[in-house]
């Protein structure tokens, strides 16, 4: 089943389902400029599990919100296209964001549709600073048929060229396995699923 928000999907909301569960550390006045995010977690269609992120590493939060209360959605693929981190680099200057312009060019070669998550899209989406020097550069492709593994080889391999290694995951409607498990496995891959991970023999086939 393919959900209306996919995991990694920004989305800035007016409300919480569950206000008064939220930590100490959250201030409801936050939800005006920072997002939250999509995570996996079955939910009944009126609901949708969500991530809060606060100002330290140590500062994340599950909860929920009903679509209802949605205004604004940015997904990992839009925040790949604005290619906004060259305005970064004069503003909060770290070396991922030269990398994201190398992958950029990596990616252009081939017909896959890819994204950016973690903390490196969060300010790509937002302008504040929430990337460090440690932060990974964490990638998704989006595919809902079977995937080349030619294709992924090159861009593997170009990508191991990097100074910095992103990760890549893919990202089917069925869940998401690491890219680089599926091209060097022999047998199952371990599939992050809406009901929690296992493994597989075929990603782009729903669960046994």
């Amino acid at each position: 089943m393919q959900l209306v928000f996919q995991p990694h999907d920004l989305l800035w909301v007016s409300k919480l389902d569950d206000d008064n569960e939220q930590p100490d550390w959250f201030d409801h006045h936050d939800l005006l400029h920072r997002p939250v995010v999509v995570r996996r977690e079955p939910t009944p269609a009126d609901r949708i599990a969500i991530g809060i992120r606060g100002f330290s590493r140590s500062q994340r939060h599950a909860s929920y919100v009903t679509p209802d209360s949605v205004s604004h959605v940015v997904t990992p693929e839009q925040i790949a296209s604005q290619q906004k981190w060259h305005a970064r680099q004069t503003q909060h200057p770290l070396p991922h964001w030269d990398t994201l312009t190398q992958v950029a060019n990596i990616m252009s070669h081939v017909h896959l549709t890819w994204g950016i998550t973690g903390s490196l899209a969060f300010e790509l989406a937002t302008d504040i600073e929430t990337a460090h020097l440690n932060s990974d550069i964490d990638l998704r492709i989006l595919s809902h048929e079977p995937l080349d593994k030619s294709c992924c080889r090159y861009v593997a391999m170009q990508l191991s060229k990097l100074e910095q290694r992103p990760d890549i995951q893919i990202e089917t409607p069925y869940g998401a396995f690491a890219m680089n498990e599926w091209l060097h496995a022999d047998g199952s891959i371990m599939m992050k699923g809406q009901h929690g991970p296992y493994l597989t023999l075929t990603p782009w086939q729903p669960q046994d």
